[in-house]
């Protein structure tokens, strides 16, 4: 009996592995181009690019910031505080950029349809809907987010300095108007 359940489990291996490969294969060969998206991301050069950009506009601010670009589905691409910036200046600064990326819009007006009452929903899954992020569109799609965070970025500072990182790089209209 012994050598039976020796014979069978090669024998079920290789068939289990001949099947695997024929279904694999079969799969393969049988998928339509359209069955797969290609998308725009954001490069870890042009990421340091916008942060650079966005820090030198920075040194003029009263206060440190801290950038964060993040890809479409809000992964970290690249980041940086300025020296005397808090951990919650760094922390939102990525929140912000997530966000942005998520709802496709600047987080100044996700932050309007949260105040107004017009939609609260990015409360409820954990965003941060301050203003100070804005995405980056490429052909109508998201290819990142840029969000700045620290005191002067709540208010006049966080979106235009996002929006100048993001022109330096991509030039004028890849931003949400």
């Amino acid at each position: 009996m012994g050598s039976k359940t020796g014979i069978f489990r090669k024998t079920g291996f290789g068939a289990a592995a001949a099947a695997a490969m024929f279904t694999m294969t079969g799969l393969a060969s049988a998928q339509p181009a359209d069955s797969f998206v290609e998308r725009k991301i954001v490069t870890s050069e042009a990421a340091r690019r916008i942060l650079d950009t966005c820090l030198a506009m920075a040194a003029e601010y009263p206060t440190p910031i801290s950038v964060a670009v993040v890809d479409p589905f809000g992964i970290l691409i690249d980041f940086h505080s300025m020296q005397g910036s808090s951990e919650t200046s760094g922390t939102t600064a990525l929140l912000k950029a997530k966000t942005a990326a998520r709802w496709r819009r600047t987080t100044a007006e996700v932050n309007e349809m949260v105040v107004s009452g017009l939609n609260r929903s990015p409360e409820w899954i954990g965003d941060f809907p301050q203003p100070g992020a804005v995405p980056i569109l490429i052909d109508g799609e998201v290819a990142g987010a840029v969000g700045v965070g620290g005191l002067a970025a709540n208010f006049e500072y966080g979106e235009p300095c996002a929006r100048a990182g993001i022109d330096a790089v991509f030039g004028a209209g890849f931003t949400p108007q």
